[in-house]
């Protein structure tokens, strides 16, 4: 039975190349399981063994997929093969698929942010040097090039979490993948008059016009010859810098829905340019017929949310090489159009929130009338509490440093998705609750037992020590607040080479440490005391009980078992009650 499989494996796959085939083939006969979660899961050694054998991004992934669906029915349809040993391989191919899908939503905000990285390098002539293949030192490096030595820190980390750079502590040099030597070879300075933030500009063009800049801007030169392994090559990186935008701009206009695997482009209602169906195409998004895949539809319908937030950082790529160059001074994080993306990223962790806050007072019998979302954007969580519970016995309150979050709330009230009632309180920075807590105040409202929803807002706390966000949450723990907030939890350069691009948190590490702010592991580490606490932590030493019973996580960063047991989630809607609620309620 076992060479039959074998056989099966090899007549199936051979369209992707001997080498694929045999890796394929080691990975699939070996022993899987199913995970704790209930989900199949594959051996650690045969998830690395993927990583490093398997061309899975972009075009490459919708061909295995279609390859992998084509090995399940054949599989299906052999009386040969049946029982545990199908059971074993079909859980293979079913892990396989999810993790190459899953590059489709993880992989081209990074591509995106990659492709500046590298163009601001070449402006400074540093591809070439560190094509040379020596070590160097980052501070040296920093000193002799008269470069910031923490945004060079910062970038060379991301280089290296994206498998380009070796490291061993401060020294650094080209990784031996042959997709390194060629990225920083060919990947020369983009065109500084197409602008980075070039959304508007692609709606435009789906609307109808004609531009000689998207034109532009979408030329690159097309291979179809698949690299090695997980890390990108020129082509990959390419695609990607070009690709998030066009479907950002497909989300603007709120189409991406309509973008289902089978769907004609032709038929969207959108005027897609042939420059834009060449992009598609090289992406794995569209097939050659002009119908959307698998991979495509994943990229429109769940790849907004990941791309949306990363493009919100565009001011910063925009002005990389100043950045490099140590000054920060007149640009800021810009959400703009992309509110609407960016909410999409926490629509599901919001459902779980508000879900737990029902449990919650269910069990407790625990009655609350201020509901209150920090980082507004769209207003998604109010929008679910006010679908559960109207606004006769509750006070809405919208709270967003930026004021074009809020005009989004604004304008979704004006349209019945957000309550009448709701309330507003710009500029409010939610490392400074004094502003928030004012804000309610003065509306004639109470903070005590009030319940605030943040989506991904704590790690925008610029410059944050442990101490500061320990004084933070003690703050709002001092008003009586109680604290339901997602965060993406901070991951290792080590965690996201071994994950590959199964999250998009080396982008989503970037681009917020550039710009001060600060992620958190999900579990506390033990390196010495300048460690950083979890947020966990944080919000226990703040005044706060974490009550796991409400706190929910999303999945774990590997599609395998850990030897050493370590696999985080990839974010946590933590639920935080102050200790002086949690007494009165003898919890």
């Amino acid at each position: 039975m076992k060479k039959i499989a074998v056989n099966i494996i090899q007549e199936t796959c051979e369209p992707l190349g001997s080498n694929t085939t045999e890796a394929l083939i080691k990975i699939l006969m070996a022993p899987s399981s199913v995970g704790k979660a209930g989900f199949p899961v594959i051996q650690e050694d045969s998830f690395q063994h993927f990583l490093d054998r398997v061309p899975h991004l972009l075009r490459d992934g919708q061909r295995l997929v279609e390859v992998l669906e084509r090995l399940e029915k054949k599989l299906g349809e052999s009386d040969e093969v049946s029982g545990e040993s199908l059971e074993n391989i079909l859980r293979g191919t079913d892990v396989l698929k999810r993790v190459t899908l899953t590059t489709g939503v993880t992989a081209p905000s990074d591509l995106w942010l990659l492709r500046q990285v590298l163009s601001t390098f070449d402006e400074l002539g540093l591809n070439e040097l560190i094509s040379t293949k020596k070590w160097f030192s980052r501070p040296e490096f920093a000193k002799t090039h008269e470069l910031d030595p923490i945004q060079l820190k910062h970038d060379l980390k991301f280089l290296l979490s994206r498998g380009y750079l070796e490291n061993r502590g401060e020294e650094y040099k080209i990784s031996g993948c042959i997709q390194a030597r060629n990225v920083f070879e060919r990947c020369k300075a983009l065109p500084s008059d197409i602008p980075r933030n070039i959304i508007q500009n692609i709606v435009e063009v789906l609307r109808g016009d004609v531009s000689q800049m998207v034109e532009r801007f979408l030329d690159y030169e097309d291979t179809d010859k698949p690299v090695p392994g997980w890390v990108a090559g020129v082509q990959e990186v390419e695609v990607g810098y070009r690709l998030l935008p066009i479907v950002l701009a497909v989300r603007y206009l709120d189409a991406n829905r309509g973008m289902k695997a089978g769907t004609d482009i032709a038929n969207t209602g959108l005027l897609f340019s042939d420059s834009m169906i060449k992009v598609l195409h090289s992406a794995g998004a569209m097939k050659s017929n002009g119908q959307i895949t698998q991979m495509g539809e994943r990229m429109f319908t769940r790849g907004p949310g990941p791309y949306g937030i990363i493009h919100a950082y565009h001011a910063y790529m925009t002005h990389h090489q100043k950045v490099l160059r140590g000054n920060r001074e007149g640009f800021w994080v810009a959400r703009g159009e992309n509110v609407a993306a960016s909410q999409d990223a926490n629509s599901k962790s919001f459902k779980q929130i508000n879900d737990a806050i029902d449990a919650f007072c269910k069990k407790y019998d625990f009655k609350y009338d201020v509901y209150v979302e920090h980082a507004v954007g769209q207003g998604e969580a109010t929008r679910q509490r006010f679908e559960r519970n109207g606004e006769e016995h509750i006070q809405y309150f919208g709270a967003d440093l930026e004021d074009a979050a809020i005009d989004k709330s604004v304008e979704n009230q004006k349209k019945g998705k957000l309550p009448q009632n709701m309330k507003f309180v710009r500029k409010a920075d939610i490392g400074k609750p004094e502003i928030l807590i004012d804000g309610i105040r003065k509306e004639k409202a109470e903070t005590e037992n009030a319940v605030m929803v943040v989506g991904n807002g704590f790690h925008e706390v610029r410059n944050q020590t442990n101490e500061k966000m320990i004084e933070v949450f003690s703050e709002y723990a001092k008003a009586g607040i109680i604290i339901c907030f997602t965060e993406e939890s901070g991951l290792l350069d080590e965690d996201l080479l071994f994950t590959g691009w199964n999250t998009y948190h080396a982008g989503f590490r970037y681009v917020h440490e550039i710009s001060g702010q600060g992620l958190r592991p999900a579990i506390d580490s033990e390196e010495g005391e300048n460690a950083r606490y979890s947020w966990k932590k944080c919000a226990t030493y703040g005044g706060y009980r974490v009550l796991e019973e409400f706190t929910t996580r999303t999945r774990t960063i590997y599609p395998s078992p850990k030897k050493d047991g370590y696999n985080p989630a990839i974010s946590v809607n933590y639920f935080c009650i102050p200790e002086t609620i949690a007494k009165k309620l003898g919890i």
